[in-house]
C-alpha cells in the first residue's frame, strides 16, 4: 500500500502536484532560477509509483481501446523521425515530443487507473478550482494592479511573449486562456455538486476565470470558450433550457467588464479587427502546404519546420510576408508537415478515438459514478471545443492545455478498466430495476 492509503495514494498526490507546478515549467522555472521545471520531477515519481503500487492494478484488468494504438503509433513515428532528422535531442524537438505527445498520450492511459473513484475525481475537481482561483485572480490583477501579481516574472515583458495581455505564469496568453476554461467548467461542476465554502470559492473561481478569459484578448480562446460552453449546455438536458438565460447572463458580464474597464474596449476592438497575426498564419500553413506537395510521406522530419520554412514561404498577392520564424498554426498541417500523411493522419485518429470519442460518448447517470462521470464529460466538452478551435488556428505547444484535455478524455472513458468480477448475479429490485448482487465495484 502508498502512503495514504488506497484511496489516496502518493501517486495521486503527485499526480495532482504535477498539473499545479507544470504552470511553472519553462520560462518560468527559468525565471525563478530553478535548474529543472519541478513537475518533470514529480510527473516521474508519480508515473514510478503507480507502476508498483498493487493497489492501483487490483480494481480490475485494463483493456487496450483503439486510441491507445494510435497514439503508440504515432510516438512511435515521431520519435524515429526526430531521430533520423537529428532533432531527437535538441531542445526543441525532445520537449516538443514529450509535452505534445507523450506525456498527454500518458496521461490518457492512466487516468482510468489513478482517477478510479469518485473521490479521487473529486480531488482532481478541487484542484482545477483552486489552479483557476489563483490564474483567474492573477489574470485580473495583471491588468488592474500589476504590482500585486506573484510571482513578478509574469509582469516582466522582457519574458514570454504578449505582455500587454493577461498571461498569467504560461507567459502566453493563449495557454491562461486554455487552462482557463477547463478551470471555469470546473468550478462550475462543483457550484452544481457542493454546498457552504466550496460552493463559495468555485462561484468565485467561475467568475475570475470568465474575467480572465476575456482578458487573454485572444480571439482563438474567445470563439472556443464561446462554442464550448453552448455545446456542453445542448448536451444535458437542465442546461438545455437555461442555456438562453446563459446566454445573456455571459453577455451582461462582458459588457459589465468593459463598461468597469474602459481601456479594455480600445484593447478588445483592436484584437478583433487585426489581421497581421492572420497574415502571419496564412503564410506560413501555406508554407507547410507546400512541404507536404514535396514531402507527403515523411514531411521535414519532427521540430524542423522553423529550420526550412524560409524555403517555403512564398509572397502572396493579397497580403504580405511579415513574421515567418513562428511555427505551422495549424495542429493538423504541423503534423503533416514534419511527419506527412501519416502522422496528420494518425494525430487525427488520436483526437477523434480519444477527446472526441469521449466528449461524444453517453454515460448513464443511474448510479453515482455515471453521473459523475456524465459531469465530467461537460468539463470535456467545454475545455475541449476551445482546444480544438485553438489546434486550427495555433500550434498549441503548452504543456498544461495538452495534458487537461487527454488527462480528463481517459477519465471519462474510464471503462478502458474492465471491473474484474469473481461471480456476478442479477437479480430485479421492487422497481423492476437491474441491479448486481455481487461482483467488484466498475472503476
Amino acid at each position: 500500500m502508498t502512503r495514504g492509503g488506497p484511496e489516496r495514494p502518493l501517486y495521486l498526490w503527485l499526480l495532482l502536484a504535477t498539473l499545479v507546478l507544470n504552470i511553472f515549467s519553462g520560462e518560468g522555472s527559468d525565471a525563478l532560477g530553478l535548474p529543472i521545471s519541478p513537475d518533470r520531477l514529480t510527473l516521474a515519481a508519480s508515473l514510478g509509483l503507480l507502476a508498483l503500487d498493487p493497489w492501483a492494478w487490483r480494481r480490475g484488468r485494463y483493456r487496450i481501446v483503439p486510441a491507445h494504438v494510435a497514439m503508440t503509433a504515432l510516438v512511435l513515428l515521431a520519435a524515429w523521425s526526430a531521430l533520423t532528422s537529428g532533432t531527437l535531442l535538441t531542445p526543441l524537438g525532445l520537449f516538443a515530443l514529450a509535452d505534445r505527445l507523450v506525456v498527454p498520450f500518458l496521461l490518457f492511459a492512466i487516468a482510468p487507473v489513478v482517477f478510479s473513484t469518485p473521490q479521487r475525481r473529486d480531488m482532481l475537481l478541487q484542484t482545477l478550482v483552486l489552479l483557476g482561483l489563483y490564474l483567474g485572480t492573477t489574470a485580473v490583477l495583471e491588468r488592474v494592479a500589476p504590482g500585486l501579481v506573484f510571482p513578478r516574472f509574469i509582469v516582466d515583458p522582457s519574458l514570454g511573449i504578449q505582455a500587454t495581455r493577461s498571461r498569467g505564469p504560461f507567459l502566453a496568453s493563449e495557454a491562461l486562456g486554455l487552462v482557463l476554461v477547463f478551470c471555469a467548467a470546473a468550478s462550475a461542476m462543483l457550484v452544481a455538486r457542493r454546498r457552504g465554502v466550496w460552493r463559495t470559492i468555485a462561484a468565485s473561481t467561475g467568475v475570475l476565470c470568465a474575467a480572465g478569459i476575456l482578458l487573454t484578448l485572444t480571439r482563438s480562446i474567445w470563439l472556443g470558450a464561446a462554442a464550448g460552453v453552448v455545446l456542453a449546455c445542448l448536451q444535458h438536458r437542465t442546461l438545455r433550457r437555461l442555456l438562453p438565460v446563459i446566454v445573456v447572463a455571459s453577455t451582461a458580464f462582458v459588457v459589465a467588464v468593459l463598461v468597469a474597464v474602459p481601456s479594455l474596449q480600445d484593447a478588445v476592438s483592436e484584437r478583433a479587427t487585426t489581421t497581421r497575426s492572420l497574415d502571419d498564419r496564412r503564410n506560413v500553413n501555406a508554407a507547410a502546404l507546400r512541404i507536404l506537395e514535396r514531402e507527403p510521406l515523411t514531411g521535414v522530419g519532427w521540430a524542423r519546420f522553423l529550420d526550412v520554412n524560409y524555403e517555403y514561404v512564398r509572397q502572396a498577392d493579397t497580403y504580405p510576408v511579415t513574421n515567418t520564424n513562428i511555427e505551422v498554426h495549424n495542429v493538423v498541417l504541423a503534423r503533416a508537415a514534419e511527419l506527412g500523411y501519416p502522422g496528420a493522419l494518425l494525430w487525427v485518429s488520436t483526437v477523434l478515438l480519444g477527446p472526441v470519442r469521449a466528449a461524444a460518448r453517453k454515460l448513464p447517470a443511474r448510479d453515482k459514478d455515471g453521473a459523475d462521470l456524465e459531469q465530467w464529460r461537460l468539463v470535456l466538452t467545454a475545455g475541449g471545443v476551445t482546444w480544438l478551435v485553438s489546434t486550427m488556428l495555433s500550434p498549441v505547444p503548452y504543456p498544461l492545455a495538452n495534458y487537461l484535455i487527454f488527462l480528463v478524455a481517459g477519465l471519462v472513458l474510464g471503462p478502458s478498466i474492465r471491473p474484474r468480477l469473481r461471480r456476478e448475479t442479477v437479480r430485479s429490485d421492487s422497481a423492476g430495476r437491474l441491479s448486481p448482487e455481487t461482483g467488484g465495484a466498475a472503476s
